[in-house]
């Protein structure tokens, strides 16, 4: 999922989303970000994308991905993320 904090149009050129053919050879979808412009899909094997390159200025989006495919998914992502807290005294 995307949620776009910035013009495509106004505040960087390139990076558009592309959906792509499940060779990667072929653009299906592109598209032009505008700001809280909100694109979900879910991001494995079932929608081949990328991210074109952007060319100028900054391209600001917040993403978060998820995944039908059990064998793609990140299990127990914040234990692996947020340290342990180290125990006191010892």
């Amino acid at each position: 999922a995307l949620l776009y904090l910035a013009d495509g149009d106004v505040d960087f050129s390139g990076g558009r989303l592309a959906f792509v053919d499940e060779r990667w050879e072929r653009p299906l979808e592109r598209v032009v970000p505008r700001p809280g412009k909100l694109v979900l899909f879910s991001s494995g094997h079932e929608h081949p994308h990328h991210v074109e390159r952007v060319e100028s200025g900054e391209r600001l989006a917040l993403t978060v991905a998820f995944t039908c495919d059990p064998e793609a998914a990140l299990h127990d992502f914040l234990s692996r993320a947020v340290p342990e807290p180290e125990a006191e005294g010892g």
